[in-house]
């Protein structure tokens, strides 16, 4: 459906502040834009996405808890495509059902068959395992001048983990890191068919080689989580299209979201010695200081939602079928609900309206109680490792990921203050 400029409140679209979802800029600098969304459109067209955008925290919240109006199926973001050429390769099927993906009863079903693995009594399990990577991690960490906290510990620690869950070798980790980027990272609308193909490579090589995971099992039932899917399809309660779907989920989302959000407190922690001193001097706030983290920089910047019957916002009409992309960071950092949202401050008091940074409702984060524990042993080994530490560049020199929604730095050098770089 066509929009024109009179259909919008305040601004005809979002392109008429300048905001590209998927240019380095807005990636590495988003929140500005977000502030100026909140105040002058709350709801605004993105003809770059074909979606309507919500940024304040209300909306958000009524979007994430109304499952029925608010479809996950086919909730994607709707770029435009690539005009001709060579189109992108996904891991598994087109219209595959996957958690993120799913209304009830095919969410419901896919999730209960992970939900106990991930509970918070099997998750502390692994807490001695998550301290030793830490602690293996770190330990070529004065070695330089510098250290990157991204190739260091936010990348091996939680694909390790996530690896070793599943059952596969984690010395492969930096081969999945490869596959990941892949798979992740939206291909620009820009992009040669060069480009294009040399990405497919890669997403083909991952799916091959989760296949032949999966087909393992088959004949050599394991108890690990890919043993578990594949029972649990030979049981009827899963396709095999959707045990894949199910593998490539887990090892994506249980890798990509901790090693930004890890990287991203390191990075605000870098700018602001003072909150490394609070950390320090009071170990005891380390917890919420990780949720602190989440609201203030998180890495899920948005999810997607279809509407399944005609809603309003702020006097704007939004029409069935039409596409709703939520702005969860944008709603985390709103005034309107967070005092001096742009201030860290781990003494934040926790009242009902708290952070969405795992999502909210029936499809919050199925890792978060994961991420949360990878998350506090990272801190606490980098500031047990480091005295008072900085960047080791310029704040405009940190390279972010090309993904507008998981955002996080590619490479983040930090080096002790006082040290030369």
């Amino acid at each position: 459906m066509d929009r024109t400029v009179s259909d919008v409140p305040t601004l005809s679209s979002i392109e008429e502040i300048g905001l590209d979802m998927f240019d380095a800029e807005a990636i590495s600098r988003p929140h500005r834009f977000y502030a100026l969304l909140r105040e002058r459109a709350p709801i605004v067209w993105s003809e770059q996405t074909r979606a309507w955008v919500l940024t304040r925290y209300e909306d958000v919240k009524r979007v994430l808890r109304d499952h029925e109006t608010f479809s996950s199926a086919r909730g994607e973001v709707r770029r435009i495509d690539r005009q001709g050429g060579v189109q992108p390769e996904q891991v598994a099927p087109p219209g595959t059902l996957n958690m993120l993906g799913a209304d009830r009863p095919d969410h419901t079903r896919l999730r209960t068959l992970l939900r106990q693995d991930f509970i918070p009594s099997r998750i502390s399990r692994w807490q001695p395992r998550i301290e030793q990577i830490c602690d293996e991690t770190l330990q070529i960490a004065s070695s330089g001048d510098s250290y990157d906290v991204v190739k260091g510990i936010a990348e091996p620690l939680p694909v390790t983990v996530i690896a070793e869950m599943l059952g596969i070798p984690s010395e492969l980790g930096h081969q999945f890191k490869r596959w990941s980027d892949a798979a992740i990272e939206p291909v620009a609308p820009t992009a040669t068919d060069a480009d294009v193909l040399a990405r497919n490579s890669l997403v083909v090589e991952f799916r091959n080689y989760l296949q032949a995971r999966i087909n393992e099992r088959r004949y050599a039932p394991t108890e690990d989580l890919i043993g578990r899917l594949v029972a649990a399809g030979d049981e009827g309660s899963l396709t095999d299209a959707e045990v894949l779907a199910a593998v490539n989920l887990l090892l994506l989302a249980g890798n990509e979201t901790t090693t930004n959000l890890i990287s991203n407190a390191v990075l605000a922690l870098a700018l602001q010695p003072d909150k490394q001193h609070e950390l320090r001097q009071n170990p005891e706030l380390i917890e919420r200081a990780v949720e602190e983290f989440l609201r203030y920089d998180g890495s899920v910047q948005y999810t997607t939602r279809i509407v399944t019957t005609p809603q309003t916002f702020h006097g704007q009409t939004v029409p069935e079928g039409d596409a709703v992309i939520v702005s969860i960071a944008s709603a985390n950092r709103d005034p309107r609900v967070f005092e001096n949202p742009d201030v860290l401050n781990f003494n934040r008091p926790i009242g009902p309206n708290r952070h969405i940074g795992f999502g909210d409702w029936i499809h919050i984060c199925l890792g978060q109680f994961l991420a949360r524990i990878e998350t506090r042993a990272a801190l606490r080994a980098l500031l047990a490792e480091f005295d008072t530490f900085e960047l080791a560049c310029q704040p405009e020199d940190v390279p972010y990921r090309r993904n507008f929604n998981l955002r996080g730095p590619r490479y983040l050098p930090i080096r002790e203050i006082g040290r030369s770089g």
